[in-house]
């Protein structure tokens, strides 16, 4: 079984560079900045600028609750495109940072979420493979179907390889 670090952190190094690459594609469209940023599929989603946001946090807790990483703590603060793409080198900087002995033999290690209404008990491995995972995919997808819904010339090999493609 591959180690808990080796299925978070360079998975979300690799995504964060896709990530990059989609919004480096809407920086050069054309397309109003602010159309982009404050993007959302209906009036009751998170827009663009967030799901980013969202995606960075996910990550760099990951870090923390399972590899015992120091905090880095990140303002919710962009407001354009070049904000948000600063704030992704910065999570891959963090990530980067991250020591994999921390994740050794947390696989069982308890993993609280306390959230306003409720707490969520999990192992290290069911936070990855249960929250984690498919919430850091979730905003990731997000982001990537907000630009494709505002015009920005995204596809599928983007998704799956665009850091790779622009390399």
């Amino acid at each position: 079984m591959p180690s808990l670090y080796a299925v978070t952190i360079p998975t979300f190094i690799r995504a964060f560079q896709n990530l990059d690459h989609f919004l480096a594609k809407a920086a050069l469209s054309g397309i109003a900045e602010q159309d982009l940023i404050g993007a959302r599929l209906i009036e009751d989603m998170l827009p663009l600028a967030k799901q980013v946001q969202i995606a960075s946090d996910t990550a760099r807790f990951a870090a923390v609750r399972v590899g015992q990483a120091q905090p880095s703590a990140m303002a919710d603060e962009e407001t354009t495109i070049a904000e948000l793409r600063e704030r992704i080198a910065k999570t891959i900087a963090y990530l980067e940072s991250v020591d994999p002995t921390g994740f050794d033999n947390r696989e069982t290690a308890e993993v609280i979420l306390k959230l306003p209404s409720t707490e969520m008990k999990f192992t290290s491995l069911s936070y990855v493979t249960d929250f984690v995972l498919p919430n850091f995919y979730f905003h990731i997808t997000m982001a990537y179907a907000l630009l494709r819904m505002k015009g920005v010339a995204l596809g599928k090999m983007d998704f799956l390889a665009g850091a790779a493609l622009s390399a």
